[in-house]
């Protein structure tokens, strides 16, 4: 048996991060990250100073800790980050080989992993129509349409800079240009122009004109979207997203009883605690299950979106899945009547 060499937690992460910076993005870096402060969280409330001590029982108390904390498909998501995290530590010898099979990971239901993850076409047409109605060329207003319309990632939008949009095309050209700060998921390979519709063209040239914030970023670019001093953050563009994804934001009555006067989640920064707002992603998914649906052929998708083939198909049989789930919980049963029975 290999004798194990003492690592405090906080260490054991850090090494761990550093393993794995040249093998993801920063992004899924960040993500690790977020899922492990918790794992040192939970390390600093049970007094585990010595990842020596980390067994298959400690790792059945992390997961009930964690379990009374979120969904069962964001545990899901943490168990598995932290499994491949106690597999390193066996690795560098500072838990028992074997420990990290004993990560028990949840199933989950389809359900569970498609509950409100996606935006419908006729949500997000309510939220256009008013969008253009009162926040016409607004920042959320263009930012809003050009994640709808062209189903791009958040890293996409970005990344556009004020000499990407071509009005005369109907095209935005999507560029990764990481020594400035906009890398894109995919690098190189997720560069591609993007075709867009008329009325788009028209918003963002409006919004190019009338309220687009004419500055220079810190590398000397000009963003197409921006705020009054630099290019806008990832943060930005969810808290823009969340607060238009509010019913209450399109004059739809709240579906949580809620009172706009004196809900917590009306207002800018604190949009994202109303449980029916949603981030860029599941509008992402939602411009993506669209296209699907519309039968736009895949490779198109493909190209338009930077998205497989594989995803495609699990997205659709998400969003069915959803539908049928949401059609079940909204339709009323009917009542036994025999009275009207047929007799066949």
């Amino acid at each position: 048996m290999t004798k194990l060499e003492s690592l405090r937690p906080e260490k054991a992460v850090e090494m761990y991060l550093t393993s794995r910076e040249d093998e993801v993005t920063k992004k899924s870096l960040q993500n690790i990250k977020s899922d492990l402060k918790i794992f040192k969280q939970w390390c600093t409330d049970r007094d585990v100073t010595d990842m020596n001590n980390v067994d298959g029982r400690a790792l059945a108390d992390f997961r009930t800790w964690r379990a009374e904390q979120v969904k069962l498909i964001t545990l899901k998501h943490n168990l598995w980050t932290i499994k491949k995290f106690v597999r390193f530590c066996e690795q560098i010898d500072a838990v028992p080989e074997g420990t990290s099979e004993k990560v028990v990971i949840p199933e989950t239901s389809d359900a569970d992993e498609v509950n409100d993850s996606f935006i419908q076409e006729g949500d997000a047409e309510d939220i256009l129509e008013y969008l253009k109605k009162f926040e016409y060329a607004s920042l959320r207003h263009a930012v809003f349409f050009t994640l709808w319309h062209t189903g791009i990632r958040s890293s996409s939008l970005l990344a556009l800079d004020l000499k990407d949009v071509h009005p005369e095309e109907n095209k935005l050209c999507i560029r990764h240009r990481p020594t400035t700060g906009t890398a894109l998921k995919n690098k190189e390979k997720g560069e591609r122009n993007v075709f867009i519709k008329d009325e788009l063209v028209t918003v963002l040239s409006d919004f190019i004109n009338e309220n687009r914030a004419d500055v220079l970023d810190d590398h000397g670019r000009r963003p197409l979207f921006a705020t009054t001093d630099t290019r806008v953050s990832r943060t930005t563009v969810q808290r823009l997203v969340y607060t238009a994804t509010r019913p209450c934001h399109v004059g739809k009555d709240c579906p949580h009883d809620e009172e706009p006067e004196t809900c917590e989640a009306n207002s800018y920064n604190l949009a994202c605690k109303c449980p029916s707002s949603l981030s860029p992603h599941p509008l992402r998914k939602g411009a993506i299950t669209y296209s699907l649906n519309e039968e736009t052929p895949k490779d198109v998708i493909s190209d338009r979106m930077d998205v497989s083939g594989g995803v495609q198909i699990r997205m659709k049989s998400e969003a069915m899945c959803f539908l049928s789930a949401y059609a079940r919980k909204h339709t009323p049963r009917r009542k036994y009547r025999p009275d009207r029975l047929r007799v066949c």
